[in-house]
Parts: C-alpha cells; sequence; structure tokens
C-alpha cells in the first residue's frame, strides 16, 4: 500500500488532491473510520493534524507523499520536492533534532522529472527545484516525501498548478521504480541548482540533501551516515558540490567506507 496524504487545513493539499481524483480512476472507501480514496494500491487520506506533525504509522505501508504547500519570504510561485528531516540540533517545524526521515530517491527523481513534463504540457513557467531536507516529520517507519505548490495562498489555490502536480504525481506513481545508485546530495543552498540538474537531466537519485546552511550551523558530521542509512535502497554515492561544502566535512564524507564521492 502506498499513501498519498494531505492535511485538511492546507489549501495546496486540498487543491492537488482535488485534481488527483480527476487524474486517476478512485473509489471511495472507508479507512479506518474515516472516508478516502483508492485506486490499485494507492490510497488518498486526508488528515486533520499539519503534515509536518504526522507521527502515526500507517501499517503495510510502502511510503508515504505528502501532498503540500511550500512557503518563502520571497512569495515566488514555484513547485518543489524533498525528503523531511532535521540536521542540526533543533526541531522548529515538526519532528524531533538530529532525526530525519526515510528518503525515496527514485520517486522524487521522478517526480521532479514529471513536474517539468506537466509544466510544460499546461504552459506554466514556473522555477522546479529539489530542496535541501527540511522539516517534520521524522519518526515515521516508510519512506516519505513532499510534492509541494509555492509559495503563497494565490499559488497554493492556483488551478493550474494543482493540475500540474496532480499529472506529476499520476504519471510518477504509475511508473516502474528505477534501478540506479542511490545518492545523498551534500552542500549548497536551499534550492540546490547543481543536485536539480543531475536529477532533471541525468536522472540521477538523489535523496536526502546536506545543505552548507546546516554545515554552517555546526551539524554533527554523523548526520552524513544518518541521512545515508535512511535512504530507500542502497546508497552508494554523495554527490558534492565541492565549493559549497566546508573543508572539514569534506574530509569526514571522505573516511565513509562504501561511498563513492562525486565532486559536482
Amino acid at each position: 500500500m502506498k499513501i498519498l496524504l494531505y492535511s485538511k487545513l492546507d489549501p495546496a493539499g486540498i487543491n492537488i488532491s482535488s485534481h488527483l481524483l480527476y487524474e486517476l480512476p478512485f473509489k471511495e472507501v472507508f479507512f479506518g473510520s474515516s472516508v478516502a480514496y483508492s485506486y490499485d494500491d494507492f490510497f488518498l487520506i486526508s488528515t486533520d493534524s499539519p503534515l509536518i506533525n504526522i507521527s502515526h504509522s500507517f501499517p503495510n505501508t510502502e511510503w508515504v507523499l505528502c501532498l503540500s504547500r511550500h512557503k518563502s519570504e520571497s512569495g515566488m510561485r514555484c513547485l518543489t520536492v524533498h525528503t523531511p528531516g532535521n540536521l542540526c540540533n533543533h526541531a522548529d517545524f515538526g519532528g524531533k533534532p538530529k532525526e530525519v526521515a526515510i528518503s525515496n530517491p527514485a520517486l522524487q527523481t521522478s517526480l521532479l522529472q514529471e513536474l517539468r513534463r506537466a509544466s510544460s504540457d499546461l504552459g506554466l513557467e514556473v522555477p522546479i527545484s529539489v530542496e535541501a531536507t527540511h522539516h517534520g516529520p521524522t519518526g515515521l517507519p516508510v519512506p516519505v516525501t513532499f510534492i509541494e505548490i509555492g509559495s503563497d495562498e494565490t499559488a497554493w489555490k492556483d488551478d493550474l498548478l494543482g493540475k500540474a502536480v496532480a499529472k506529476a504525481v499520476s504519471n510518477s506513481i504509475k511508473s516502474s521504480p528505477r534501478s540506479n545508485e542511490r545518492a545523498i546530495g551534500v552542500g549548497g543552498g536551499h534550492y540546490p541548482e547543481k543536485f536539480t540538474r543531475l536529477m532533471l537531466d541525468e536522472g540521477a537519485l538523489i535523496g536526502h540533501i546536506i545543505p552548507k546552511y546546516a554545515m554552517n550551523e555546526g551539524m554533527d558530521p554523523t548526520m552524513f551516515k544518518v541521512c545515508i542509512e535512511k535512504t530507500l535502497g542502497k546508497c552508494s554515492k554523495a554527490f558534492v558540490d565541492w565549493k559549497g561544502t566546508p573543508s572539514k566535512y569534506k574530509e569526514f564524507i571522505r573516511t565513509i567506507e562504501g561511498i563513492e564521492v562525486v565532486k559536482v
């Protein structure tokens, strides 16, 4: 079973889910005591809580995809994907400090590529990016991925943006998982252009992304190993933005056994 989850408090999640009901032949079902929608082994489910605070597990679940809003100070319209997690000693937006969710690199890359395809098909000109690992939830026993509409209420409720994300989700979940090597990304900013390009143009399967600002905050270097371990499938590679990574962290990455370091 795979879960497509949105919050009733989130206008972007409501927007995306309403379009998904047209994209795929969902049937109304009961999920526990609540009404949900099913299609093959996919379940579209709503929650009364913010997604960053989800703590309950879903039995017999392969992964969770969160349909969500993205908020930024710039208010720029954009479409993003990322894995949740808190890399440092604080958890300001859900989850626990120094804890990350399990990443799903194959789904994350597929979603990013399908966002580009859907946006092009619909004539949308909006930035598409992977984001660095941030916010909760962090404690679920299954992989968690976020796909988001940014970055203000007008965008969250925008019909075409909701349709683009729904199409991306629909096409991604119907495709076969990829067999490329799984990787983490290290360095760069919150919207890492180098990793976005690798995923979009080369199909690199990147899950967790550890940005430079987390390292500048004094992130424990062992979080690299935590992110590697919290990757669906064997993680065997680290793409490192060499100019965007502090020296002591480069040195630590080189000591991790079984990980190929690729400078980008």
